[in-house]
């Protein structure tokens, strides 16, 4: 419909996994890397495991790997997980193309003629690649025999390589106790972020590019608040930009500009628009008659109703008033951006905000430090710091300020003013991410501390990790591969990248395992009861 008008050949924003339209930025071709590494090693063995939240390019990774496999790669992609164990091993089967007895129910025949064909694929040179799409899904009893699965071996080699694509839930699901054996033969770990604002623009101009448009058609404002209301999700872009497009062909705009972005943003979220002023003055009006009209009925009803009383005996009456609201039904004012509640949580510490900056990954020499999180409600009550947290279904200000917790209270932050909730109708609405806020240690400038530094912040770096680990070290004052090992496994417990090295959002994660500065758990009564916002 708008393709002429803007001079494009195709519609840029297809959500539609067109190969063409990719964009790959850096943590993409990282996560892009870690499959291709996970597929190359051959039977090296173990898992690779890949996450991200909706929308953020996981399927589209997916067909580019299938794309890029080489001749001697024979893949297996499970998209739908949700299935019994025998169901799952018939789903592989089928995807391998192996013969099977018809009518099978037996995991044992399933099993042998996997086995079977593995073995002849490895004396034929061919490597075996099992993907599994949306692995959140799968139940106890199948994760178990996908784990049986890596135990197809030769006396050298694994039979079998598997992938795990997932939502951010997956981590979750791995960190149980009783997967720990399949958590263990994990060897590569990758997290997909949203997009940077950065990094929005120039995948709204790549895609518009190979769509036909030779000059810039979103406005520098529009791809800020592009980014703003989606937070840098790629789905929600292209659902946004396509809206915006539609809405500037209709009012036959040259170039989209936020206002658009903001309309189209709404009418994607299901927002009302707004009234234009006249037709605010006809409700007003229709509403003034309408109240009138009202009146003037309840004043005839209490005329006649007054001249039956008086022939009847008065009887003395009690009016009940309609029952307070529930703290949880209580409006409360949230943050619009996670700058915004970072703020406040620096104020904790004692130290000036970043005035809304949340590239928590970018070297500065002051200001707090800051990490983005992926975590469970355990691990948010083992960090025992306050955090930004971001709720699910709140609108255009999904970010609070969490300052304590409880076993049943949760105390967080709005704009100028402190409440406690039940954390029972705040934990359901966060899906686990958050974002760390600390003060930035003496002598921290915000450079990547690597193996072979020394000095005070190596010490406190391995104080640190004594919190976490319980380990010691003979050199405190050495960063050593010792060290590099342990903050590899601080990141990934933490969903960070686990790469062995310290810059500004490992430091801060660091900077939490100290014994001062605020506490979830300060002042927490267990038993309190929750208590109005105050004001």
């Amino acid at each position: 419909m708008y393709l002429d008008h803007f001079e494009l050949k195709e519609a840029p924003f297809s959500i539609t996994p067109d190969p063409r339209f990719v964009y790959l930025t850096a943590q993409h071709r990282d996560a892009l890397a870690h499959l291709l590494f996970g597929i190359n090693q051959g039977g090296g063995g173990g898992f690779v495991q890949l996450t991200g939240e909706v929308g953020t390019g996981k399927t589209t990774l997916c067909r580019l790997l299938m794309a890029q496999v080489p001749e001697n790669v024979r893949i297996a992609l499970v998209l739908n997980p949700m299935q019994q164990p025998i169901e799952l091993l018939r789903t592989v089967c089928d995807e391998l193309r192996i013969l099977l007895p018809k009518r099978t129910s037996s995991i044992k025949v399933l099993t042998d003629a996997l086995t079977h064909y593995l073995l002849e694929s490895y004396a034929s040179g061919l490597r075996v690649v099992l993907v599994i799409d949306e692995a959140q899904n799968l139940s106890f009893e199948a994760l178990e025999q996908v784990r049986l699965l890596t135990n197809l071996e030769t006396p050298t080699q694994k039979l079998l390589q598997i992938i795990l694509l997932g939502q951010p839930e997956l981590r979750d699901v791995l960190a149980r106790p009783e997967l720990r054996q399949l958590a263990q033969r994990i060897t590569a770990r990758f997290h997909l972020a949203p997009l940077s604002a950065e990094d929005t623009a120039t995948y709204v101009g790549h895609r518009l590019a190979v769509a036909g448009r030779k000059r810039a058609l979103f406005s520098a404002d529009a791809l800020r608040e592009l980014h703003r209301r989606t937070q840098g999700y790629p789905r929600s872009i292209n659902v946004v930009a396509d809206r915006a497009l539609l809405g500037g062909y209709a009012r036959s705009l040259e170039h989209i500009d936020a206002t658009m972005v903001r309309a189209a943003a709404n009418e994607v979220a299901g927002e009302p628009l707004r009234l234009s002023l006249r037709r605010r003055f006809a409700v007003i009006a229709l509403c003034a008659v309408a109240i009138v009209a009202a009146i003037t009925l309840v004043f005839q009803w209490s005329r006649e109703r007054a001249s039956t009383t008086a022939q009847t005996t008065a009887m003395p009456a009690t009016v009940s008033s309609p029952p307070a609201p529930s703290i949880e039904e209580t409006p409360f004012a949230a943050f619009a951006t996670v700058g915004q509640a970072a703020d406040v949580i620096a104020g904790w510490w004692g130290s000036a905000g970043r005035s809304g900056a949340v590239d928590c990954a970018t070297a500065s020499a002051i200001g707090p430090l800051c990490a983005r999180l992926r975590l469970n409600e355990s691990m948010l009550r083992e960090l025992d710091r306050p955090v930004a947290l971001n709720l699910r279904d709140h609108g255009a200000h999904p970010w609070f300020a969490l300052r304590r917790l409880s076993a049943a209270t949760a105390q967080i932050a709005g704009p100028n003013r402190l409440a406690s909730r039940s954390w029972g109708s705040v934990s359901p609405r966060w899906l686990g991410d958050a974002m760390l806020v600390v003060a930035r240690p003496l002598g921290y400038e915000g450079v990547v501390i690597a193996v072979g530094a020394e000095g005070e912040l190596v010490e406190l770096i391995h104080g640190s990790l004594a919190m976490f680990d319980q380990a010691t070290v003979a050199s405190p004052t050495r960063y050593g591969d010792d060290t590099a090992a342990r903050v590899r496994r601080l990141q990934d417990h933490y969903g960070l990248r686990a790469d062995g090295l310290v810059g500004p959002e490992t430091m801060a994660l660091l900077v939490a395992l100290q014994r001062s500065g605020p506490h979830l758990s300060d002042g927490v009564d267990a038993d309190a009861s929750v208590s109005e916002p105050q004001q």
